[in-house]
C-alpha cells in the first residue's frame, strides 16, 4: 500500500515485522521528516492546483459520515489555494524548518481529525488528496450535510460556537465523533464561508496572513479558546445561503 492516507484499521501494537512492512510500503512509524518553509510552499501549490474545488467540497461532505479522512481537506485546500500569488514565502503561519511524523498525520487524517492550526501538517493530507483522490458523499452523508446547515440555522442570534457544538452533539448528526472532531467540522464550515464571523474573512475567500489573524483575535471579547479558532470563533449565529449551496451542489 502506497502512502496515499488509507487506513483500514488499528490492531494493536505492532510485532517487529509489520514495523518493517511499514516501512518498506512508505509508511515509517515513529520516524520524522523535515521540511523547509519554502519546500512546503512549492509542493502546497504545485498539489493545490492538481485538485478540483468541487471535489474538495464533496469530499467535506463525505466526511460527515462514509469517509471521515474527508473532513481536513477542505481546510487544507483552503489555506494553500491562494499561496501561488502571496509572495516568496508568505506570513502563513510555517516555520523556518517543519519536523512531521507523516504515518502519523494521515493515521489521524483517516480516523477524521481536521484542524486549522499548524499548516506544515497539511502536506500530507493534499498529497494523500492529489495521489489518491478524495472520496465522493453518498445520500446518507448528503442527508447529513442538511440536517447539520438546518441545526446551524436554527440557532438564535447570539449563539456561540461551543453552544453549537453541543447541540450537534444531541442531535447525533455525525455518528462516532467527540468534541473536538464536531469542532473540525465546524471549522471546517468556517472555512468555506458557511459559518461566517465578522472578525476575519475564510480561507476560501483569500490569502489570509497569520498577523491578520493574530489582529482578530485581539478584537474579540474575552480570550479565544484554544479548542475553538477563528474564524469559528467569531461565529454567533447565521449561515451563508450562498456557501451552503456550493457545498450542497457539490
Amino acid at each position: 500500500m502506497s502512502r496515499t492516507g488509507s487506513v483500514k484499521g488499528l490492531p494493536g501494537p505492532p510485532a517487529a515485522a509489520d514495523l518493517d512492512a511499514a516501512r518498506a510500503d512508505g509508511w515509517p512509524v515513529h520516524t520524522t521528516e523535515q521540511w523547509t518553509d519554502r519546500e512546503i510552499v512549492d509542493r502546497a501549490v504545485s498539489l493545490v492546483a492538481a485538485l478540483d474545488e468541487r471535489a474538495v467540497l464533496a469530499a467535506f461532505v463525505a466526511g460527515l459520515g462514509s469517509a471521515p479522512r474527508g473532513r481536513q481537506t477542505v481546510v487544507s485546500y483552503g489555506w494553500a489555494r491562494f499561496l501561488a500569488g502571496a509572495g516568496d514565502v508568505p506570513d502563513c503561519g510555517l516555520g523556518p524548518v517543519s519536523d512531521l511524523d507523516v504515518t502519523h498525520e494521515l493515521v489521524r487524517l483517516a480516523l477524521g481529525w481536521s484542524w486549522n492550526e499548524l499548516p506544515a501538517h497539511y502536506l500530507p493530507d493534499l498529497e494523500a488528496a492529489a495521489g489518491e483522490g478524495l472520496p465522493a458523499p453518498d445520500d446518507e452523508d448528503r442527508a447529513r450535510l442538511r440536517s447539520l446547515l438546518d441545526l446551524c440555522r436554527a440557532q438564535p442570534a447570539g449563539t456561540t460556537p461551543g453552544a453549537l457544538e453541543k447541540a450537534m452533539a444531541r442531535a447525533r448528526i455525525v455518528p462516532a465523533t467527540d468534541k473536538y472532531q464536531r469542532y473540525g467540522i465546524l471549522i471546517g464550515l468556517a472555512e468555506i464561508g458557511v459559518l461566517r464571523g465578522a472578525a476575519l474573512p475564510p480561507s476560501w475567500d483569500r490569502f489570509v496572513p497569520v498577523a491578520e489573524r493574530h489582529v482578530a483575535s485581539r478584537t474579540q471579547r474575552g480570550s479565544i479558546r484554544s479548542d475553538i479558532t477563528l474564524p469559528l470563533a467569531a461565529w454567533r449565529g447565521g449561515v451563508d445561503e450562498d456557501r451552503a449551496a456550493l457545498l450542497l451542489a457539490a
